[in-house]
C-alpha cells in the first residue's frame, strides 16, 4: 500500500471546508506565485515520498515544475495543497495541523527564493519589523488582486488582515509563525479568524 488513497476523510473539518469555500470563489484570473507550488511539493516529497508527491502534482493541470516568480491558478495550488494536507494526516495531527506544517516549511522556500533572499535585506530584525513588510511582500508574492494590511494593538501584538487571499488559513498561521520564529521571536502565536470565504484576520502575538 502506498499510502496515497482517493478519499481520507468521511467527514470534513471546518478547515477543509474553508478550502471548499474558496474553491467556490476561485476564479481562472487569481493565480499564485510558483514559490507555493514548490514549496508543497518539496515538503510533501520530504514528508511522505515520491508517490504522495506525484498524487499531489495530479492536481497541477500537468505542471512538474515551477518557477518561483512564475502565476499559476489558484485553483490548481489550493487542490494540491488539499492533497497534501490528507496525505500527510497521521497520529500526529489532522488536516488543519498538517496545513499549518506546509506554511511552516514552505517560509524556507520562500527565504531560499530570490524575492525571499532580497525581502530578507529589509526586514531583517525584529518580528515587529517582519511584519511592518508584510504588505510589501504580500504584493510581491501575490500578482493578481488581494490586499494585505497591519496594524499594531501593542508592541508585541499585531493584527494582519488579509482581503481576497486563497491561501487556507492554517497555512498563513504557520507560514506566520515560521516568520516570526526566523525573526527571533521566543515565542508565536497566531489566531486565524475568516471574515469572509476569501479574507482572513489574524491575530498575531509574540515574545522576544
Amino acid at each position: 500500500m502506498s499510502g496515497v488513497s482517493e478519499d481520507l476523510r468521511a467527514v470534513p473539518s471546518e478547515a477543509e471546508l474553508e478550502v471548499e469555500h474558496r474553491l467556490m470563489q476561485v476564479t481562472p484570473q487569481d493565480t499564485m506565485r510558483g514559490m507555493f507550488f514548490r514549496s508543497v511539493k518539496e515538503a510533501i516529497f520530504a514528508l511522505r515520498g515520491q508517490p504522495a508527491m506525484e498524487e499531489c502534482l495530479k492536481e497541477c493541470g500537468g505542471v512538474r515544475s515551477f518557477v518561483d516568480l512564475f502565476a499559476y491558478p489558484a485553483e490548481d495550488f489550493l487542490r494540491m495543497a488539499r492533497r497534501a494536507a490528507w496525505l500527510m494526516q497521521g497520529p500526529a495531527g489532522g488536516f488543519e495541523q498538517s496545513m499549518r506544517m506546509l506554511g511552516y516549511m514552505g517560509t524556507a522556500v520562500f527565504l531560499g527564493s530570490q524575492v525571499g533572499k532580497a525581502m530578507q535585506v529589509l526586514i531583517s530584525g525584529t518580528p515587529k519589523r517582519v511584519i511592518e513588510y508584510l504588505p510589501m511582500a504580500y504584493k510581491v508574492t501575490t500578482p493578481a488582486g488581494g490586499t494585505c494590511s497591519v496594524m499594531f494593538p501593542g508592541h508585541t501584538r499585531a493584527i494582519v488582515t488579509f482581503e481576497r487571499d486563497f491561501l487556507p488559513r492554517p497555512y498563513v498561521e504557520g507560514s506566520l509563525e515560521a516568520h516570526l520564529k526566523q525573526a527571533g521571536a521566543r515565542s508565536a502565536r497566531i489566531v486565524g479568524r475568516m471574515s469572509s470565504p476569501v479574507s482572513c484576520e489574524y491575530d498575531m502575538s509574540w515574545d522576544f
